[in-house]
């Protein structure tokens, strides 16, 4: 029926009203029903006619569109303009719904995410837990940093957490997480009222919320104990990058009573079993628990020949020296040392400059803004982890060179770009080490 009534449409869209062409639409999305050349035409349609749309059906076009997964650049960028200039007639809900669907489908728009995070700040304390963990989500998958924005609704949500479901829990949790903004408190009190409500998480909640707490550096010993307790009889039910999220959270927590729940053979049967759907990035995480096994057992879990292709995709990532880490380079060079950039080691993490001083090996790690939680200088999980198993594993305690202690330095001689200061900064480093005037 439906694709009889997109057939008729087609030929009768330019007829439509403004409040015709957003009801169209909606009602397919409701319904589930694609039908790209009825949405393409009416997104043309729409293009001619857009400044006659009220809110509620701008609204409508948004949410239809993302809802079946349509996109439509010019129709999105049109509406964009729109809502900037009606920006201060919009409710609470609306403004969620707005960058929601903008976020579903990909389509970026700072100029309206900025504007929408500054008004949406006179609204925080009116959004339900709905709202306050799409809001969040849709800012973090765009990718859109907010700190100010952040910062009010993690204090709105951790007066109001009981209020929030276990997917919004999840959600919020994983919103902080990957854009990387710090909220110790907040997640304190997701992790509070996330453990007397697991058996409530489906498995994307809980690999979804492992995968935050690990990401941020945030530990609760308690909840991944009781998450691992429900988990595991459920492992089979998880898809494959709900595993390896899983699994890599449990690795960065490095907790020793979860390491049972991560190192037995069931958990090792699941991964083997799903092997083959592992994209590359899960491959990685699934290396980095492969290690994480080596670390507390000595040896891998996994059969020889699924550990070699674990570490041979980990050690295809190529990096690239970034001008910051030029920047340290040049110095090391003026003080005639001898490093290796880009050193690949044994368990397939590569440094960013390996020395040679005195015989002995010490890589050094130039930690630009996305090691780091947000503004803060808290290392993000990952970096953790992998200055963790570079000590254990390959034997060697990484020396780390923070961006703003670098820029600090250089400040005291912006004549020189500080670099008498940025040598003894380098030599106080090393001191263990380094000997003579280089």
């Amino acid at each position: 029926l439906f694709d009889e009534i997109a057939e008729v449409a087609l030929v009768r869209v330019d007829e439509f009203s403004s409040q015709e062409l957003a009801n169209t639409v909606c009602a397919y999305a409701a319904i589930g029903h694609s039908s790209p050349a009825l949405f393409e035409k009416i997104a043309e349609a729409a293009l001619y006619s857009i400044h006659k749309f009220n809110s509620q059906e701008l609204a409508n076009m948004l949410w239809a569109y993302a809802k079946v997964g349509h996109s439509s650049h010019a129709l999105f960028d049109e509406i964009s303009e729109i809502l900037l200039c009606r920006i201060h007639e919009l409710n609470s809900q609306e403004l969620t719904n707005k960058v929601w669907a903008y976020a579903t489908l990909g389509h970026v728009s700072p100029t309206l995410f900025d504007k929408i995070a500054e008004v949406s700040l006179g609204y925080v304390n009116e959004f339900n837990s709905q709202e306050l963990a799409n809001t969040v989500w849709a800012y973090a998958t765009s990718g859109h940093t907010s700190p100010t924005l952040f910062n009010k609704i993690a204090e709105v949500s951790f007066r109001r957490i009981d209020e929030f479901s276990p997917q919004e829990l999840a959600n919020i949790a994983w919103a902080y997480a990957k854009i990387g903004h710090s909220s110790p408190a907040l997640f304190d009190k997701i992790a509070e009222a996330s453990l007397c409500r697991v058996h409530d998480f489906n498995s994307r909640n809980i690999a979804n919320t492992v995968w935050a707490f690990a990401s941020v550096g945030h530990y609760s010993p308690a909840l991944f104990d009781k998450i691992a307790e429900v988990t595991w009889p459920c492992l089979h039910q998880y898809n494959s990058q709900e595993l390896a999220n899983t699994v890599w959270a449990y690795a960065v927590s490095n907790f020793p009573s979860n390491v049972e729940f991560c190192h037995d053979q069931c958990v090792a049967d699941s991964i083997i079993s799903s092997f083959e759907k592992f994209d590359r990035w899960s491959l990685f995480q699934i290396h980095q628990w492969n290690l994480w096994c080596s670390e507390s057992l000595d040896n891998s879990i996994l059969p020889s020949d699924l550990s070699n292709r674990c570490l041979e995709s980990f050690s295809l990532e190529d990096g690239s020296p970034s001008k910051l880490q030029r920047s340290v380079a040049h110095v090391l060079t003026k003080m005639r040392i001898s490093f290796e950039e880009e050193a690949r080691l044994g368990t397939g993490y590569s440094v960013d400059m390996l020395l040679t001083i005195n015989g002995e090996k010490i890589p050094i790690e130039v930690d630009g803004p996305s090691h780091y939680l947000g503004e803060s200088k808290t290392q993000n999980g990952s970096t953790r982890l992998k200055h963790r198993q570079i000590g254990v594993l390959d034997g060697l305690e990484i020396v780390t060179v923070p961006y703003w202690e670098w820029d600090e330095v250089a400040a005291k001689d912006k004549r020189n770009n500080g670099f008498k200061y940025r040598i003894t900064y380098l030599r106080s480093l090393l001191k263990k080490q380094y000997i003579g005037d280089g």
